[in-house]
This record gives structure tokens, C-alpha cells and sequence, in this order.
């Protein structure tokens, strides 16, 4: 079961049974059917965060209990992922050049320690997150590689200012890694490791390593009504069939489920009392390979393991058939490689057998006909492992004997960030569909997550091209000529994506599913109904 205390495991317990909280609710109950205040929203994560920075973050055990502690400039707009929103920027305008944009900030907003929120804070955040200073990792600043500065007009007035048009830089503003913070902590601390002040509906209350992180609600938010909740308590679970079982008996109100096998069983024991939002998500299993290694800086091994991997096998074995075979771009969305164009690139073609004889090829022509071994690092955990166990057995296909080293998420992270290992099978999240966030950030050759030290100029160059076309279907062209280079310099090998089934107790309420895991996690909106 998942450890909680007796004070815990009541509240838990009182938010399943009463759905809201009486003394918060500011007048008298309402009709069914409409938002009701009160009640504490508990939610699974599956561990600690490795860094209370969100700015320097990149996992979702990260941004998803700290989201609801701070707002954005702009959002995709909860209920629809396609919009966006204003947030802490009322209204804004584009120079006819495209060059310029000009952001109208909201007045009469605090931050959670009591400063005043104003256009310097704009300032401050975002030149942290495009110019890091020395000790900062910043995984989005290629996003923003257009921008060329950031202008304070007034208190109330922010002007971003390109050096090229830039049609991707709205979505990319609008990514939830990009929250606001105060000036006056930016310029007294290295990181905000230990700072969780925003201007969000929920305040930082308690961060218990290992067992729970807590919000309370913000008293003093700026938008009148929000936030419905009194708080919300993620709890911290690795074991994902502990946090199933939490699920099933009530313990957890929000869930992520695996599998069709769990959301089957989900449906089997709970009915109708439980909903399930479905989908494909900006998630996939990738295979590194660090170039900066032998054999791996050898563009030849790389394709050869890419044309070794059984990508619909990975499918099936992996996810239980709940994903889709795919580039660097998510399919079935618009950017996305056709499927007949994705199958002409080595490795995912439709006869696996001539692949694996092609690729055992290309090893031979790389002076290891005989294959190899190679450490592949995996990261502990029922989410993770079998990713690295499939991998093992694609790599022995052709030869190449892979010892794997199981360590904790943070270990992971910190070692690609230090690029000390030399293969590694993992996940990759994406905080939106847009191939200025997901090359700038993922593949080109500066990229702050191209972990492997691939650097392919073709790519570099069809990314800043693409990157200020304004004319839609040239545009998209080019984005498709970037994809089909990145994938044949094999940057990351991509396994499969993902499909992602949120899955909430009924009585969870305003609350609808995007496919980016990184967008519309603030819970501004949902509220509890009586259970």
C-alpha cells in the first residue's frame, strides 16, 4: 500500500468521501453539476524530483507538482491543447514583420512572498531560461534561439525583440516549463532549488522526500474564484502497482495507468465511478548512443542498431499494443512524417529480415563484423527497465552483447547531463507538438538535450530555415526534410510512442487530458463533486 500517515491516509480519505472542504466554501452549496470549493485533490507521482527548479527540469516528476505554484506569460488554454491563452499576459500584439511582440501584462497580481508581479519579472525569468547564467542548465533555451532581447516598456509592458521571424515562438512561451518568477529571488540565488514562488493558484506547503509533496491553495490568486480546491497532495510512489492499488481503493483520486490491461481492470472493479481520457501522447521510448564513445561516433553502428530494432514489436511487447510506430515528430499529428515517407528511413521499413542483414552489414563495414560489448544504462523502475531489457535483446540480434546498469532516475539524469554512459535506453517527453521545441531542444547540434553529441549541419541547417518560414506548406516541407535527416543521422533511435491514459475518480471535475504531459497541469480549474 502507499505510506501514509494516519493524518494522510484521513484526508485521503475525506476528500474520496466528501468531495470538498464546508468551511472553504465561500457561500451556499451549489446545484449539481456546478464547481463546488474545497476538498484536497490527491494525485500520483512516481518519484522524487531531482531539482525543485522548474526552469531547469525536463522530467514530469518535476513539473507536475509544481506547475499549480506558478502561471506562464501565455497557456494552452486548459480545455482546448490546440488554443492559446492569456495567463499573466492580458493581450499582445506581433510587428507586421514578425520580429517584435508585445506582451500586455496584468495588473494587481503578487507573488506567493508578497512582491508585486511586474514586467521585470518577465524580463528576468525569461533571460534566465534563453541565457542561462554559469550553473544553470536550461533544456528549452533552443527553443528561443530567434530571440535577441527582452525590453521592459513600462511595469505592465514586455517586449520580446527577434532577430529573425519566429512562428513557433507563442507555443513556445506558452511550454509549462516556462513559469514566471520573482526578479528579486533571480538575483539573489544560483538556482531556486529551495524557492517555490510563483503567482499560481496553490502555494508550496510541505515536500517530504520520498512519501509526498503538498499545496495549499493561494488565498490572494488573481483570477477571481480559482482555484476550487483547498489544496492538492501528490504522492510520491515508484512502484506503479502500489499506485494502482492507491488507486483502486480511493487513497489516489488522479492516476496514470500503464496499459490496456490496467484500465481494463480499473473499469472492471470501479465501473462507472472512474473516467478514462485516452490518447497518443508526446512521449516515445528512444535509444541513445554517445558519439562521443567508440563505437558509436561511427555513423554506420548507429544505423545498423536502428535497422536492428523491431519498432511494432516494441509496440506490442512494451505497451501492450497502446502505441504507435513513429519518427521525431508525433504521428497523426501535423507535422508528423507521413507513413509512407517513415518507412522509406533505415530501420523502419517493412522487412525486418533484409533490415538486420543490412545492418549486421554495416557493422562489418565499420571494422566490428563480429559485434561488440557496450554498457547500456537503464533507469530502476517498472516505467522504465523493460525498455532497456527489449533494447538487450534488439542489440544481441547483430552481435552486440549489452551489460545493463539499473540506477534511479536522478543518477540518470545527472549522467547524461555529465554524457557518462555509453548507451542508454530511456523515455522522451515533450512539452508540445512543434519542431522548434522538439529539434531546438532534442537534435540540433547545440541542442541542451542532445545528450548523444550527434551533430549533423544538415540538420542545424534545415532547423533555422524551417524555423522563420511563415508560409504554412513551405514550411511543413521543411519540416518534413528535417525529420527524414535527423533520423538518418540517428541522433536518438526511436522505439515507439506512447498512447497515455489519465484516469480520474468521477467526482474529479474540469479537468481534461492534453497530449503533452507538460501542459494544463496548474488544476486552476477542477474542482471536487460529492463523491
Amino acid at each position: 500500500m502507499i505510506r501514509l500517515t494516519r493524518r494522510e491516509f484521513l484526508l485521503a480519505t475525506a476528500a474520496l468521501a466528501a468531495g470538498c472542504s464546508p468551511a472553504a466554501t465561500p457561500g451556499p452549496a451549489p446545484a449539481e453539476g456546478t464547481p463546488r470549493w474545497g476538498g484536497v485533490l490527491t494525485v500520483w507521482i512516481r518519484g522524487d524530483p531531482p531539482t525543485l527548479d522548474v526552469h531547469q527540469g525536463s522530467i514530469d516528476s518535476i513539473l507536475h507538482p509544481l506547475a499549480p505554484c506558478f502561471d506562464l506569460l501565455v497557456q494552452f488554454d486548459p480545455q482546448d491543447p490546440d488554443r492559446i491563452m492569456p495567463d499573466l499576459a492580458e493581450s499582445w500584439e506581433v510587428s507586421p514583420d514578425g520580429k517584435v511582440y508585445t506582451f500586455h501584462l496584468k495588473g494587481g497580481v503578487k507573488f506567493h512572498h508578497g512582491k508585486p508581479f511586474k514586467a521585470e519579472d518577465v524580463k528576468a525569468s525569461f533571460e534566465r531560461i534563453i541565457w542561462p547564467p554559469k550553473g544553470i542548465v536550461s533544456p528549452r533555451r533552443g527553443a528561443f534561439g530567434a530571440v535577441e532581447g527582452i525590453e521592459v516598456v513600462d511595469e505592465y509592458t514586455v517586449r520580446f525583440v527577434l532577430n529573425r521571424p519566429n512562428p513557433s515562438l507563442l507555443a513556445n512561451i506558452a511550454q509549462g516549463w516556462n513559469v514566471i518568477y520573482p526578479r528579486d529571488l533571480l538575483e539573489t540565488k544560483v538556482d531556486m532549488s529551495k524557492d517555490v514562488v510563483g503567482t499560481g493558484p496553490f502555494k508550496f506547503k510541505e515536500y517530504i522526500r520520498g512519501v509526498s509533496i503538498e499545496l495549499e491553495r493561494n488565498p490572494e490568486y488573481h483570477v477571481p474564484g480559482r482555484p476550487y480546491l483547498d489544496g492538492v497532495k501528490f504522492f510520491i510512489v515508484p512502484d506503479p502497482n502500489t499506485a494502482f492499488s492507491a488507486f483502486i481503493s480511493g487513497q489516489l483520486l488522479m492516476y496514470r495507468l500503464r496499459n490496456p490491461a490496467e484500465v481494463a481492470e480499473a473499469r472492471r472493479v470501479l465501473g462507472d465511478r472512474v473516467v478514462v481520457q485516452e490518447g497518443v501522447t508526446l512521449a516515445k521510448a528512444v535509444f541513445r548512443m554517445n558519439a562521443t564513445h567508440r563505437p558509436w561516433d561511427d555513423p554506420r553502428v548507429r544505423q545498423a542498431v536502428s535497422m536492428a530494432i523491431d519498432r511494432p514489436a516494441a509496440v506490442r511487447v512494451l505497451y501492450q499494443g497502446a502505441g504507435q510506430v513513429g519518427g521525431i515528430l508525433m504521428p497523426g499529428g501535423r507535422w508528423a512524417l507521413p507513413k509512407e515517407e517513415l518507412e522509406k528511413i533505415p530501420g523502419y521499413g517493412p522487412y525486418k529480415a533484409r533490415e538486420l542483414e543490412a545492418a549486421r552489414r554495416l557493422l562489418w563495414e565499420a571494422g566490428v563484423p563480429e559485434g561488440f560489448k557496450t554498457r547500456m544504462l537503464a533507469v530502476k523502475g517498472a516505467a522504465f527497465e523493460p525498455i532497456a531489457v527489449f533494447m538487450k535483446d534488439q542489440l544481441a540480434k547483430v552481435g552486440i552483447q549489452a551489460d545493463l546498469e539499473v540506477v534511479e532516475s536522478a543518477v540518470a539524469y545527472d549522467r547524461l547531463n555529465r554524457r557518462d554512459y555509453d548507451t542508454m535506453a530511456w523515455g522522451l517527453s515533450m512539452a508540445i507538438d512543434d519542431p522548434d521545441a522538439i529539434f531546438g531542444e532534442n537534435y540540433t547540434c547545440d541542442a541542451p538535450r542532445n545528450y548523444t553529441g550527434v551533430c549533423s549541419p544538415e540538420v542545424d541547417r534545415l532547423y533555422l530555415e524551417q524555423s522563420q518560414t511563415l508560409d504554412p506548406a513551405r514550411r511543413k516541407a521543411l519540416v518534413h526534410e528535417l525529420e527524414r535527416a535527423a533520423l538518418n543521422a540517428n541522433i536518438k533511435a526511436v522505439l515507439c510512442w506512447l498512447n497515455d491514459f489519465l484516469v480520474h475518480w468521477r467526482q474529479v471535475r474540469g479537468y481534461r487530458r492534453h497530449p503533452s504531459l507538460y501542459t494544463n497541469q496548474k488544476l486552476r480549474d477542477v474542482w471536487l463533486a460529492e463523491g
